[in-house]
């Protein structure tokens, strides 16, 4: 099989314990007091802005707007060391409907539909093309995202996350990237890499060319291709997310 493929072997056939346990205690590097600590931030996050983990229902309207605006692809093949990988982009560069909180609860289902079916792979790559972004996102950015749910991206994801590249960077960017310096960690701003112009062959030594779109010279589907089948997959979804949303109990 090669490296890349998506296949993994159930975590239950691997550890004997509840799935929820193998997702914090996996992502922390079986360091249990992270993992305690992690498990936390979790379920403190889904108290504290209920909104965010609810009525996560693909099909809904506002939702399909997001996807009109906003490019989600879930890479169908994992890096060699594990990680899979995560691949956004603007499909345009007017704000009018980059909702930020129904961008926001895209990204959670996005996320979650990760670790709720693979709670043993190493943790997620993410891939944002900012070619059309504009200062305007990033404020959108700051002044419409609840600080509550800072906790939950910062510590209580149940998944390893080793880069955040941007690719096609604008020099508005960095501008951008200031503005946003007080809602970020320094552990995670040295997690970016921004690239500029269309040459990813700095990108390729940390993604291999078998698990990106063609877009960008990768050997899979096109990018719009790949977001298709990511939305479907949200969609298929929608059960299980109705089953883990805040206040519901989970046998």
């Amino acid at each position: 099989m090669h490296r890349c493929e998506a296949g993994f072997v159930p975590a239950m056939q691997l550890l004997d314990c509840n799935p929820d346990l193998v997702k914090f205690v996996h992502s922390c590097e079986y360091d249990l007091e992270k993992a305690k600590k992690c498990a936390k931030d979790f379920y403190w996050s889904r108290d504290a802005v209920p909104e965010l983990f609810s009525g996560w229902d693909a099909t809904l309207p506002h939702f399909q707007s997001v996807f009109d605006t906003v490019t989600y692809a879930i890479m169908p093949r994992r890096t060699p060391d594990n990680f899979r990988v995560i691949f956004n982009s603007l499909k345009t560069s007017d704000t009018t409907n980059y909702v930020i909180v129904d961008i926001t609860k895209v990204t959670l289902m996005v996320v979650e539909s990760i670790f709720l079916t693979e709670p043993t792979v190493s943790g997620i790559v993410i891939i944002q093309d900012l070619e059309k972004a504009t200062f305007s996102h990033f404020v959108k950015y700051v002044w419409s995202l609840p600080r509550k749910i800072q906790v939950y991206f910062e510590d209580g994801v149940p998944l390893k996350r080793e880069k955040v590249h941007l690719i096609n960077c604008p020099g508005i960017v960095d501008k951008g990237l200031k503005f946003m310096g007080r809602m970020i960690r320094k552990e995670d701003r040295d997690r970016m890499q921004s690239y500029s112009g269309d040459d990813y062959s700095e990108l390729y030594k940390f993604v291999p060319k078998d698990c990106l779109p063609s877009d960008v010279g990768g050997n899979l589907p096109p990018l719009e291709e790949l977001h298709e089948l990511t939305v479907q997959r949200l969609i298929d979804f929608k059960e299980v997310f109705q089953k883990h949303s805040p206040g519901v109990k989970t046998e």
